[in-house]
This record gives C-alpha cells, sequence and structure tokens, in this order.
C-alpha cells in the first residue's frame, strides 16, 4: 500500500523487522505471520549436484547482512563452508526474482557466472519446469525449522494513525480472508487460487499447481502458521533471531538484551496483535467476490 510518498506496510521477511528493530531501534510492529519459509531453498546450477561444490565459488545474494545470507551461510556451515574462512564469497545481486533470472541464464547481465543462491516461493517451483534446470541443493526446513518468514509489518507512527490503520485494517482483513480460502482447499478453492496464482506470475498451470502446493505445505506454507489465523511461531522467531545472532548480524545490539522477553506480543512491541484483531473481526461476512464466489 502506497500513501503520501511512503509504505503503509510491508509484506518481507520478519528477520527485516527484527533487524531494523533491535539493531536500529526503529519503530516497528509485526501484526501477523504469513508463512514459513514456503520453497525456501540453495538452487545451483545444473552441474553442482553438492553443496560442497561451493567452494571456492561465489554465491548470490540480496544483500551480505540479510536474513537469507544468513541463512545460507547456516546450512553451509553444517557442510564446512565459512563465508569467514574464505571457502566461497558473496555476489551482491538484489531481489529473488533477478537472482533467479541469473540463475537461469548462469551468469549476471555483464556475463559474470553465476554459481548458486537462496530462492523461496514461487521461484523453486517456476525452476523445476525450466530446462535445463537448476539443482535444489538444500531445502532449508530440513536445517532450520519452524522458521518465521514472511510477515505483515507497519510502522508505530502509522498504526497510530486512524486513516493509516484504517487502510491497514483493510489489506490485513483482505490477506487474512484469502488465506482462509486457500486453507479451505476446496475443489473450488483449489481450481480458482491455481488460476489466480498463474495469472498473477504469469506461468503455465503446472507450475501455478506446484506454487499452490507448496503454499498449503503443513510446515512451510502460507497456512502453516501455529492456530492459521497469522500468529507468529515463537520458535519460529527465536530461530530466526539464533540464527541472525550466529554471524553477528546483531552487532548494534546491546550485551543482555533480553530477545526472549522482546519478542512477547503486546501493545508498542516487536509483535502487536491488536490490528490483526480487528480485521479477523471485519472478515466475518467476507464473501469471495468474481468467479470464485
Amino acid at each position: 500500500m502506497y500513501a503520501k510518498g511512503g509504505y503503509d506496510i510491508l509484506t518481507g521477511t520478519i528477520d527485516n523487522a527484527v533487524n531494523l528493530r533491535f539493531n536500529s531501534n526503529n519503530n516497528l510492529t509485526v501484526l501477523g505471520q504469513l508463512d514459513q519459509g514456503p520453497e525456501l531453498t540453495i538452487a545451483a546450477i545444473p552441474n553442482i549436484t553438492d553443496p560442497t561444490q561451493l567452494r571456492g565459488l561465489s554465491l548470490m545474494v540480496d544483500s551480505p547482512v540479510s536474513g537469507y545470507a544468513y541463512i545460507l551461510r547456516k546450512v553451509l556451515s553444517l557442510y564446512g563452508l565459512y563465508l569467514e574462512n574464505g571457502d566461497y564469497t558473496f555476489q551482491v545481486v538484489g531481489s529473488t526474482n533477478l537472482r533467479y533470472a541469473d540463475l537461469i541464464a548462469g551468469h549476471l547481465p555483464d556475463g559474470e557466472p553465476v554459481y548458486a543462491t537462496i530462492l523461496t516461493y514461487p521461484f523453486t517451483s517456476e525452476a523445476s519446469f525450466v530446462t535445463p534446470q537448476p539443482n535444489i541443493l538444500a531445502q532449508v526446513s530440513d536445517f532450520i525449522q519452524p522458521f518465521s518468514s514472511s510477515a505483515l509489518t507497519a510502522s508505530d507512527a502509522a498504526l497510530s494513525n486512524s486513516t493509516e490503520r484504517a487502510l491497514i485494517r483493510s489489506f490485513v482483513a483482505a490477506m487474512y480472508a484469502a488465506n482462509q480460502y486457500l486453507a479451505a482447499n476446496s475443489q473450488k478453492s483449489q481450481k480458482c487460487s491455481i488460476a489466480a496464482i498463474a495469472a498473477q506470475l504469469n506461468v503455465s498451470t503446472a507450475v501455478a499447481t506446484s506454487a499452490y502446493n507448496s503454499a498449503l505445505n503443513p510446515l512451510t506454507g502460507e497456512t502453516s502458521s501455529p492456530g492459521g489465523n497469522f500468529t507468529v511461531s515463537r520458535q519460529g522467531l527465536l530461530n530466526v533471531i539464533d540464527v541472525r545472532s550466529q554471524f553477528g548480524g546483531f552487532a548494534k545490539v546491546p550485551a543482555g538484551f533480553n530477545y526472549a522477553q522482546a519478542i512477547l506480543p503486546g501493545t508498542g512491541k516487536l509483535i502487536d496483535y491488536s490490528l490483526l484483531d480487528e480485521a479477523i473481526a471485519a472478515t466475518t461476512n467476507y464473501k469471495p467476490k468474481g468467479n470464485c464466489q
């Protein structure tokens, strides 16, 4: 949502909110969790078939200090590969769609070769339908589980403004209603959801079906949050914090900081469910529109 030159709400990794709130004291609030990392994988070009083959190579990341970069470091450390030891390096490329395109091409736009990166929904599904097909070297859920991933985040300033709060509430209500429709997994909702995914992503029905199944994955998908109502997985969030902590990702946080206390939900805290409660209440009489009624 965009208003007055700024964003009212962000749908992005919960690691971003944790980083900005704890490292920079930004007044950001997580309203709810959307998923636990569907299709979160380490993918490589076709001739690389094992994580140990990444030794000595450069790996694409969005940022060297992002949550995805820390996940990559965590998984590779279990294979004995460490960034700090020079076992591999990072290529800072940008968002997942850019890294996916470069991975499929096998090189950056300037011709520099690429080897591997972190992928997430829906790019892992898309990658399984291209030729030559990238290799999935690791499913992150095999190493870190649960793992809180995408979340709805807003600034405290937006939440305290009645007009902006109403806009955010409407958006969250729509997201919640769509999530409940997805979770129903009825014959009609399945057909309509797959068609919507195919149209939104401009992909084939086969790719959209794979992405749909990933969204419904009971461990990592978009319907896997505790209680099915966007509540944040406490252990999943603790795992996010733990991975970032292992690689110096809280350099600006004072020693002795109580993370366990800091992630308890409450007014004005990192996690605040008050707007989510309002949004859920607003969906009581929600009916899908269009051909999916």
